[in-house]
């Protein structure tokens, strides 16, 4: 049964291959009504799927997915830890004054990054890392690492250096967990904790149930609302595990696919692209717009 809801999707204004417009029309072809467009960092895409959704009959929120980093030490882990927090239905002037904040720092971040390896001796190409000068993430210095030799998978290329102690002050990421939800909630919005499974460290991580259950404390100390519970390519027993935790917390249950469609040259981690998330839709039973987040959206007038 394919549910008619997908809250995390991305376009080629981030990572992923298909346009606002070309990713609206797969969702209206697959049968979904509601809907947000969540791309990393940026909110950009809003404004054109609002439009094309109002035209189709289907029904849209504002959204965006915010990387954030572990910096108050949760669970246990570092500031080169990544957690990714969906904002959803929010003033999105105000949204776009806070991520283009972001962004300036992440764009210095990765540029003094870049420099830093290039006077270690690092044969880079500058134009394939800032190619259209939208690259903010240490992502692509791994592409270019390992397209010249220095590493032979993403997780390598991290691993062995961009995570090693010389180059740690340039692996902070910015904002911290706390501080991506405040800015949530500053424009007006709805925090989701993403993919609550998965954290990325150049390449992706996943974590322990009992991580999860330790990590959901904090967030839920932060203010989080909801979390991604059906999420594509989470087993049957990892939804059921979620939905334990968010109906013991009582947070707002969201759905999502983090569909990306994207070409092979803009995967960054193939072996991760390779699971199951290529869907405009979720399929599984019994999920409706009343029993998960589409609720909450709802009461706040945003699908009237």
């Amino acid at each position: 049964m394919k549910s008619n809801i997908n809250l995390h999707i991305h376009t080629a204004y981030s990572d992923g291959g298909k346009t606002v417009g070309e990713i609206v029309d797969g969702l209206k072809a697959a049968g979904v009504k509601y809907f947000a467009v969540t791309d990393h960092d940026t909110v950009e895409g809003n404004v054109k799927a609002a439009e094309l959704a109002k035209k189709y009959g289907m029904k849209y929120c504002n959204g965006v997915e915010i990387s954030c980093c572990f910096s108050d030490g949760e669970i246990g882990l570092d500031a080169s830890y990544v957690c990714h927090i969906v904002g959803l239905d929010f003033d999105l002037q105000k949204m776009q004054t806070e991520v283009e904040k972001l962004l300036e720092y992440k764009c210095e971040r990765i540029r003094e990054l870049f420099k830093a390896l290039v006077a270690d001796g690092y044969n880079l190409d500058e134009e394939a890392v800032f190619e259209l000068a939208a690259v903010k993430r240490r992502e692509k210095i791994g592409k270019e690492l390992i397209a010249k030799d220095y590493a032979q998978t993403m997780n390598e290329a991290f691993e062995n250096i961009l995570n090693a102690e010389r180059y740690s002050a340039f692996a902070k990421n910015v904002p911290s967990i706390k501080e991506t939800i405040d800015i949530i909630h500053a424009c007006g919005g709805l925090a989701v904790w993403a993919h609550p499974f998965g954290i990325t460290r150049g390449g992706k991580k996943d974590l322990t149930e009992a991580q999860v259950t330790e990590f959901a404390k904090s967030l839920i100390s932060y203010g989080i609302d909801g979390m991604e519970v059906y999420y594509q390519h989470y087993t049957a027993e990892q939804i059921r595990f979620l939905e334990g935790i968010a109906n013991e917390h009582r947070l707002w249950k969201s759905i999502g696919t983090d569909y990306h469609g994207a070409p092979e040259d803009k995967i960054f981690d193939p072996a991760y692209a390779a699971k199951v998330r290529e869907q405009l839709y979720f399929e599984a039973e019994g999920i409706t717009p009343d029993a998960c987040i589409v609720e909450a959206l709802k009461a706040r007038g945003v699908y009237d």
